[in-house]
């Protein structure tokens, strides 16, 4: 389970003590208990409060900075700059239990690793108040710092439960929020942080999302198409099929799912919500002329995966209000399957997907031709039709594509 992890700014907070007492109760994984304001001495003092007042929580308290304070009070974790991590020697380290270290790069993550780091924070992500005038080092630098060690990653700096669920499928194994802690109802912050992160699909499942079309499988036949495409490299399968009604929807689906499985991709019905249920299917995609997502969720339950479509930020913002799971966003290209389909700019895309906390898939003409030039607009995944299923070689094809996809993050 992604970690919770908030770290004080006691400042921002009109009763600092009655605050820390509600983030006692909240459910937090730590508490980064962080007072630059203060001396070590006032420091040690506060630290010594905060450790009485949260030893019978499940909240872990990791002490920040001051060595010497932790040390006298036993405290078994420590959350450090780098520099002070590079000054400790071995037998110091070995006194506590957990040690964190705060990175700026994906150098500084290897070397607190090196160090003896059991995690690291990296950032800031996201701007922030507390870096005024400095623009967040962003997504991708969350990516190359996850990619870089095998300790956990926590991203740091700017996040809220409307884009803590993008840092996750970043790669971070968790997030650190300070201002949203320091006011308001710490437990209610936690939930909503965790129902964000803990998503029922996530964005390395849709980087190549393979839609189905029986005008080019033909004669193939569409079992074999599917794990062509799946062999290649296809992350998720999308049954799309407007001429063969509810029953055939139904039997192709029970075809298809074990294949998927096979291949740990999840099979998605087009539009019949219905079918997928009976089927056993993974979850179902809707248009905006369909079935309501609420509906859905009311009688799918929790377990099942729901996507929609959307071309506007209101409608994005309106289906994962509902409780979709992702979005389907275009047409980027005029689309050989959806000739009258309502264009959507990469900057409009841009902007529907900074919009929801969900993730966002491109789709409408995609191509290994095009696809380049998607790179950098918030797409967490690439679905495609006559590009995967077009081709005379589908495994080829595909795995070309999720090449040029992987280039991409």
């Amino acid at each position: 389970m992604c970690k919770v992890v908030c770290v004080t700014a006691l400042t921002l907070c009109e009763n600092a003590h009655k605050q820390l007492e509600k983030i006692a109760e909240s459910g937090a994984d730590m508490l980064v208990l962080r007072a630059k304001e203060l001396t070590e001495d006032e420091y040690k003092k506060l630290a010594a409060r905060v450790m009485e007042m949260f030893a019978e929580s499940s909240t872990k308290v990791v002490l920040h900075n001051f060595v010497g304070a932790a040390l006298e009070l036993g405290a078994e974790c420590i959350h450090l700059p780098l520099g002070v991590l590079r000054g400790l020697d071995d037998d110091t380290k070995s006194k506590f239990r957990l040690i964190g270290a705060s990175c700026h790069s994906t150098e500084d993550a290897l070397e607190a690793q090196t160090l003896g780091a059991g995690y690291v924070t990296a950032g800031h992500v996201f701007k922030t108040d507390c870096k005024k005038g400095l623009a967040g080092r962003g997504l991708d630098f969350v990516r190359k710092v996850s990619g870089a060690v095998d300790i956990p990653v926590y991203g740091i700096g700017g996040i809220s439960p409307e884009n803590a669920g993008k840092v996750i499928r970043a790669g971070a194994d968790g997030v650190c929020v300070m201002s949203g802690f320091m006011s308001g109802e710490p437990h209610m912050l936690t939930e909503k942080l965790r129902e964000v992160m803990n998503m029922r699909i996530t964005g390395d499942k849709l980087r190549l999302y393979a839609i189905t079309d029986p005008a080019l499988v033909k004669e193939r036949g569409i079992v074999s198409c599917v794990e062509s495409a799946l062999k290649g490299g296809a992350n998720i399968i999308q049954l799309r099929d407007k001429q063969c009604g509810h029953e055939g929807l139904v039997a192709q689906a029970r075809e298809l799912l074990p294949v998927c499985h096979k291949y740990g991709a999840p099979l998605i019905v087009n539009d019949d919500w219905q079918a997928a249920i009976e089927a056993g299917a993974d979850g179902v995609h809707v248009g905006i002329e369909d079935a309501p997502v609420d509906e859905i969720r009311a009688k799918a339950g929790g377990g099942f995966m729901i996507g929609a479509t959307a071309k506007t930020v209101a409608q994005a913002q309106n289906a994962q209000a509902a409780g979709a799971d992702y979005l389907g966003v275009g047409a980027l290209f005029p689309s050989p399957t959806k000739t009258n389909a309502i264009p959507v700019s990469k900057a409009l895309f841009s902007e529907i997907a900074g919009a929801v906390s969900i993730p966002c898939v491109a789709i409408g003409g995609i191509s290994l031709e095009n696809i380049g030039t998607l790179a950098g607009m918030g797409a967490e995944g690439f679905a495609v039709v006559s590009a995967v299923f077009g081709a005379d070689d589908i495994e080829s094809r595909t795995a070309r594509l999720k090449e040029l996809i992987s280039g991409m993050f």
